[in-house]
């Protein structure tokens, strides 16, 4: 009998945890890269597990909704938390040119040197408060891409070698620099680069060594110029209204998080990239260029006008700021 009421007892245990877990409150994560993508699989997923597993007794779990299952555009996906589509979403500030421009300067040459430093200066920066433009929302993380190189068809070998190329860019910044290099500007989705460079419509793109790997540029563009072109910044959202409704512990959780994800977008993108650029180098059919100091000081030189119109547009100080930070991130 006793054995009989224990196997009751934890029977009923397990159907209220259950029944706890079901009335759960489902938040959405909405991110608009493919759910087969590295970064979903690598960093998104195994935040939203971890999330979900500490927030066990706060009636709280987050979902992800992966490849624009809630909206495919990029450039919505900051309203779309504001308007209750989604409870958090995958943003990216340069997409929607002109709303950040604090944002501006980590796609400004000669700065962040990798996926580690511009993750932690924009992470960190944000948390100090040196940041603005995301006010109206929760910002639970922020990271970056890697440095971006040229990925061209001919060789470019020196900065002059760009001089009227056909170079496709992604947002204002991009331009401004290709154009200050000597570069043509093409603008296009991501997904187009490939074909346009094959077609001969182009002449090349300017990403970093995972993206020009997964949109398969680099089949295409087998030569690469590593000249630490700036990084892409992410954040991930919140509305401010549900992030104000979770408990305390939940809001802990989520302070946590910001590190969390910094720490797998470096130790997993990375690495994807170093592997990329140590592939193009072994390979007989990609040149890997690196520049020559008296390059790095010559597009320094030509793309002083674009640092000081972001400096002009940015929040006082912002760059130093920013320098001040990264030097920090390398004496670590």
């Amino acid at each position: 009998m006793l054995k009989k009421n224990l196997t009751g007892l934890a029977a009923g245990f397990v159907l209220s945890l259950t029944a706890s877990v079901a009335d759960a409150r489902d938040l959405a994560f909405a991110v608009f890269v493919p759910a087969a993508s590295p970064t979903v699989q690598k960093i998104y997923q195994p935040w939203v597990d971890w999330f979900n597993a500490e927030a066990t007794n706060d009636d709280v779990q987050i979902s992800l909704f992966a490849g624009g299952t809630l909206g495919r555009n990029p450039r919505a996906q900051a309203q779309m938390v504001a308007d209750g589509v989604a409870d958090l979403a995958l943003t990216v500030p340069a997409y929607t040119p002109g709303v950040f421009p604090d944002f501006d300067m980590f796609e400004l040459p000669g700065f962040a040197n990798d996926v580690r430093e511009g993750s932690l200066a924009s992470l960190e920066m944000h948390q100090e408060g040196l940041l603005h433009g995301y006010e109206n929302y929760y910002v639970v993380a922020m990271y970056s891409s890697g440095a971006y190189m040229l990925h061209t068809r001919d060789a470019v070998n020196s900065i002059d070698d760009l001089s009227g190329m056909r170079i496709r860019v992604g947002g204002q910044i991009q331009t401004a620099v290709i154009e200050s290099l000597g570069g043509v500007p093409q603008s296009m989705s991501a997904g187009e680069m490939a074909e346009n460079i094959d077609r001969g419509l182009i002449d090349g793109a300017m990403s970093d060594a995972s993206v020009a790997r997964t949109f398969r540029v680099a089949d295409v563009a087998m030569n690469h110029y590593d000249a630490n072109l700036g990084v892409l910044v992410f954040a991930i959202v919140m509305n401010r209204d549900v992030y104000a409704s979770l408990s305390d512990h939940a809001k802990e959780l989520l302070a946590q998080s910001g590190q969390f994800i910094a720490d797998r977008q470096i130790e997993n993108y990375g690495v994807a990239i170093n592997g990329n650029i140590q592939g193009w180098q072994d390979s007989a059919d990609h040149s890997v260029v690196i520049p020559e100091d008296a390059d790095r000081a010559e597009i320094a030189t030509r793309v002083q006008p674009v640092i000081d119109m972001v400096a002009a547009n940015a929040s006082p100080g912002l760059i130093e700021a920013y320098k001040a930070k990264l030097k920090d991130i390398r004496n670590r």
